[in-house]
């Protein structure tokens, strides 16, 4: 019954009368609105247009998209199409052909530093993993991940940060272009999850692998499993993956 009646959804997005207000009965996962955060995983995988999916895209730990049923694969901030009910920052499993075959290439905002000053704590999910920032240790301007506000569900608020910065939204790559597309930073204020999965339970990183670019900016990728019986359960992710920007040699230079 609960597929029939996503298949309804589905097909009256496809006749034009627009994404459900409310969701249909019997979904089990809605979003951060209403069950939290990553209600798809591995063990009780989502159908089509079902979210809140913690899928690559996300990029830091993640399950892949094991937590889709099939073929399907997670998206990304992808859920308002299937249900205007659903947070803004919902990643809903979807058709394979909703993701890209070719990623774009990263987006340097000038000035940006392409690796983080030394002796930064908190450098984003491409290095330290998400939420990094927490109440019992807050960061400074231009640190992250935080957990605001703009995330919805349960969050730290602003309490991640010091004094009175307040945590962004997908806002740190004007700090750094080392940042994660979808990493939040304590920011000065405009106008002026449960415990996280700890080092042990990983297996080693893979090597780093090549740029995704010929020439320009592109981005080179490792990732590392999760070792263990309970890896994929609550509070533990299968899989973790990093970024790095790299800068393959000048498109102009013909004679290399």
């Amino acid at each position: 019954m609960k597929v029939f009646l996503l298949l309804l959804s589905v097909a009256a997005l496809s006749c034009g009368q627009g994404p459900p207000a409310e969701p249909p009965g019997g979904q089990r996962c809605s979003g951060r609105n209403f069950e939290g955060r990553r209600c798809c995983t591995p063990e009780q995988p989502c159908g089509l247009g079902e979210g809140d999916c913690d899928g690559p895209l996300d990029g830091g730990v993640n399950d892949g998209h094991a937590g889709c049923q099939g073929e399907l694969v997670c998206g990304s901030n992808n859920c308002k199409k299937f249900g205007l009910y659903f947070h803004e920052k919902d990643d809903c499993c979807d058709e394979p052909s909703s993701i890209p075959a070719v990623r774009p290439p990263p987006v340097i905002v000038p000035g940006a530093a392409l690796e983080p000053p030394a002796g930064q704590r908190c450098r984003g999910r491409n290095y330290d993993g998400r939420r990094c920032c927490t109440p019992e240790q807050p960061c400074g301007e231009g640190e992250g991940d935080c957990d605001g506000a703009g995330d919805g569900g349960v969050n730290d608020g602003d309490n991640g940060c010091r004094g009175a910065l307040v945590c962004g939204s997908n806002n740190c790559a004007q700090f750094g272009a080392y940042y994660h597309a979808k990493d939040d930073c304590c920011e000065k204020p405009s106008g002026a999850s449960g415990p996280r999965q700890q080092t042990k339970g990983w297996g080693q990183w893979t090597q780093w692998g090549p740029c995704s670019a010929s020439c320009g900016p592109g981005w080179k990728v490792r990732t590392r499993r999760c070792v263990g019986s309970r890896c994929g359960s609550a509070g533990f992710h299968s899989e973790d993956l990093q970024e790095r920007i790299c800068i393959a040699q000048d498109c102009n230079d013909v004679f290399n």
